[in-house]
């Protein structure tokens, strides 16, 4: 996973581009901006250090836009390559201090954990990062005393539901067309008691499966085990 950290979001990191990447149609990046500062919430960024390639594409170049997923042809490509070099020459750039592969949110409500979301970079999926990002969404909610930690996931979206199952999540109801874009309805899981002894066990048998398949990751301090 090439040395990727995880680290408490900062409002003056340029948060903005991933969140039009992994989300284009749904969640504004303003939305995203103004629920770093609830007092109940906690964002926290999957990062690592810009490889000099990246560099050099300048930050104009690192996202996959809307527009380039309806018009894929290599004319309108080139013509888009074009326009941003343009840019770039007039206005550099300029690049934020570390390369932010994916974040989560958490909202703390009461003695609930709710994971509210996980985005993350289009060429940063299936690389064990959105899976790092959850594990430490599970610590972060341990370490705040939460008893239960719950979510909403599209019903189409097996993979995920997947994931959450395996780190003990249940399904427990519906939101009916919860997902303004399609009208998709939300599963609705939930963790049992995750200050039992048994969610801990289970909890860090993953991590230790998860850091063996993808590398250590740093993660914010939580010694509960």
């Amino acid at each position: 996973m090439n040395f990727l950290s995880v680290q408490p979001r900062s409002t003056t990191l340029d948060n903005g581009n991933i969140e039009r990447e992994a989300f284009p149609e749904l969640i504004p990046s303003s939305r995203i901006s103004r629920d770093i500062t609830r007092d109940n919430g906690l964002y926290l960024n999957a990062v690592r250090e810009w490889r000099p390639s990246e560099k050099k594409l300048k930050s104009r170049l690192m996202i996959a836009t809307q527009a380039e997923k309806k018009n894929p042809r290599l004319s309108a490509k080139l013509k888009r390559s074009l326009n941003r070099y343009f840019l770039d020459y007039i206005n550099p750039p300029h690049l934020p201090p570390d390369y932010i592969a994916g974040f989560v949110g958490l909202w703390f409500v009461l003695d609930e954990a709710h994971v509210i979301v996980i985005g993350l970079r289009g060429v940063d999926r299936r690389k064990g990062v959105g899976e790092l990002l959850f594990i430490s969404a599970l610590e972060q909610a341990l370490a705040n005393n939460s008893k239960v930690v719950s979510l909403e996931v599209r019903r189409s979206n097996d993979v995920a539901i997947e994931l959450y199952r395996k780190y003990g999540f249940q399904k427990v109801g519906l939101r009916i067309r919860y997902y303004s874009d399609n009208g998709e309805d939300a599963v609705i899981m939930t963790t049992p008691p995750i200050q039992s002894d048994d969610f801990k066990d289970h909890l860090f048998s993953l991590t230790q499966q998860h850091a063996e398949k993808w590398g250590w990751a740093v993660r914010p301090g939580y010694s509960g085990h």
